[in-house]
């Protein structure tokens, strides 16, 4: 495959998540209303699956990017920061676990949800939470279970509409990494 159509690919998936992001965040019942869900990290993990676990880093990047620069991100530059973190954690660990070859979807898909759950409530006691001005010895049991509790649903929706629509183009993806082998 050529690197325009690469890249042309890329470019579509990175616009395709932002505007899944931008239209359809939307908090959780029974989460805190600061921890929002939205679909696109659908469009990462379509990406990792065809062009590899950088490819879907990018599309998760720039989607973040463009998420921040839109002004939407009512938590701004430490929100914006978190999603690209859980996105790419999720990303990358089921495109890395994908590209191991023979291993099935489902495993990857939970693998990645796995490893964003534990990458996202370590950042956030660290990293996110003290950013927002909560000190790490104010964060609470409950806090961190409805951080863990928020992740692997949020792991698990987007695995579930990710299977859906990787099942719908099975036959592109595969031609994708065909053609992205043959170079």
């Amino acid at each position: 495959m050529n690197s325009v159509r690469r890249m042309t690919i890329l470019a579509l998936l990175s616009a395709i998540s932002f505007l899944l992001m931008f239209a359809l965040e939307f908090p959780l019942p029974g989460f805190p209303p600061y921890l929002k869900y939205d679909p696109s990290d659908v469009c990462g993990l379509l990406a990792a699956f065809s062009f590899g676990p950088a490819a879907g880093f990018t599309v998760e990047l720039i989607k973040s990017i463009l998420f921040f620069l839109s002004g939407k991100a009512a938590e701004g530059l430490v929100g914006a920061s978190a999603a690209l973190v859980a996105g790419g954690t999720l990303v990358v660990a089921a495109g890395k676990t994908y590209a191991l070859g023979k291993r099935p979807l489902v495993l990857s898909l939970l693998v990645g949800t796995v490893s964003m759950t534990v990458v996202m409530v370590t950042s956030n006691y660290f990293v996110f939470l003290p950013l927002y001005g909560l000190p790490t010895h104010q964060i609470t049991m409950p806090l961190i279970i409805a951080m863990m509790g928020f992740n692997l649903v949020k792991g698990v929706l987007t695995s579930i509409l990710t299977m859906v629509v990787y099942q719908s183009l099975k036959s592109k993806i595969v031609s994708l990494k065909r053609a992205e082998n043959q170079v």
